[in-house]
């Protein structure tokens, strides 16, 4: 299977929102119920990609197969810490890859083009959240070089 990464345009919009509504039905079935389902194809979801997309501060790498898009990966400069001395610092905000198309290397080759895209911008640390009961996205980033850093713990009222 012949996989094609390219950055995405604006006629790509719609495929990444499609795409990125159904991360956002896996996770909330799966393991936050807390997700707004209406924000990806809503006024601020479409400017988040659309920013993404067309401003300088931020990329999104898209997966072709047969001229289908399957894939993709949303990512920026993320603001620095300013009680931390840290060097320029990318986030990985969110990827999807569509099921049937996994395990194939697509996130990989998406990673990869991200970490080119951030060596670019002079960055020295990427980092990603990711829902602690994803196991299978963890193992991902972890098998990709990603170490545990910090931990954050909710508390229902």
């Amino acid at each position: 299977m012949e996989v094609i990464i390219q950055r995405a345009t604006l006629k790509n919009l719609k495929d990444i929102q499609s795409l990125n509504l159904k991360l956002f039905e896996k996770e909330y079935r799966e393991y936050d119920k807390l997700l707004n389902l209406n924000w990806t194809l809503g006024k601020e979801g479409t400017k988040y990609f659309t920013d993404r997309i067309s401003n300088n501060d931020g990329c999104v790498f898209i997966a072709f197969v047969n001229d289908k898009i399957v894939g993709y990966l949303a990512g920026g400069l993320s603001e620095r810490e300013p009680y931390r001395i840290m060097p320029i610092t990318v986030e990985l905000e969110n990827t999807f890859i569509d099921e049937a198309y996994r395990s194939f290397g697509i996130g990989t080759k998406l990673f990869n083009e991200f970490i080119n895209w951030s060596k670019g911008k002079k960055a020295g640390k990427i980092v990603v959240e990711v829902s602690a009961q994803n196991e299978l996205g963890i193992k991902f980033y972890k098998r990709n070089g990603f170490k545990e850093h910090s931990m954050i713990l909710e508390f229902d009222l």
